[in-house]
């Protein structure tokens, strides 16, 4: 006899396999009090993110997120014409359940969620940053402000629930439609399309 489940049943499996991935994706973090650095995240070469990774975590129905960030001299970088304008990642979070969260490989945070984007401008000599959101799985980025290099730069994130927006940097708000409370912080990551060209340290302080 062939079983169906129901949908119930299913949402829930569906939930559960996805949070044992957030605590398997969590584990490989290693805590700031282990470190006798903690403040400085560090990509290497040829990778996208921190091995292992560094500030994420868990978050229920955060209001805001915030750090205090600079970039030193090893964020000045190339990578040619064509991925230049691409937006690397600093602070940020990822929503995670309800219905149209797929367990195919497509990360939470890029079907609902909020990040800081940075990146190197050769032409002002200074770091842009900007609003990179997902809203049901669309991308959207835009340019907000800019920072210089070895200069600290408050940044923010704010999520309002009653009015259902972001917004990043102060910037304009972006509105968002989904109804989820439960969420992960992500952390440090070079990219857009290429891996740090060369190691990158960023000091990043909660």
């Amino acid at each position: 006899m062939l079983r169906f489940d129901s949908p119930v049943r299913s949402s829930t499996l569906a939930a559960k396999a996805l949070l044992v991935g957030l605590c398997l994706f969590m584990s490989a973090c290693v805590p700031d009090f282990l470190l006798s650095n903690p403040d400085w995240v560090v990509i290497e070469e040829g990778e996208h993110e921190p091995m292992p990774k560094r500030k994420v975590g868990l978050l229920i129905s955060p209001g805001q997120i915030t750090a205090e960030v600079t970039f030193d001299s090893s964020c000045i970088y190339d990578i040619g014409a064509v991925d230049a304008d691409d937006w690397n990642k600093v602070i940020g979070l990822g929503f995670v359940g309800s219905k149209d969260q797929s367990l195919d490989g497509v990360p939470p945070h890029q079907v609902d969620g909020a990040r800081v984007g940075w990146r190197w401008n050769p032409k002002t000599g200074r770091i842009d940053l900007g609003a990179y959101v997902y809203v049901e799985g669309k991308r959207i980025d835009f340019k907000v402000a800019e920072t210089a290099i070895n200069q600290p730069t408050r940044m923010t994130i704010k999520i309002d629930y009653d009015r259902k927006v972001y917004q990043i940097l102060g910037g304009t708000p972006i509105p968002f439609t989904h109804d989820k409370t439960f969420a992960y912080s992500t952390g440090l990551y070079f990219g857009g399309n290429q891996p740090a060209p060369h190691r990158i340290r960023v000091k990043i302080v909660d």
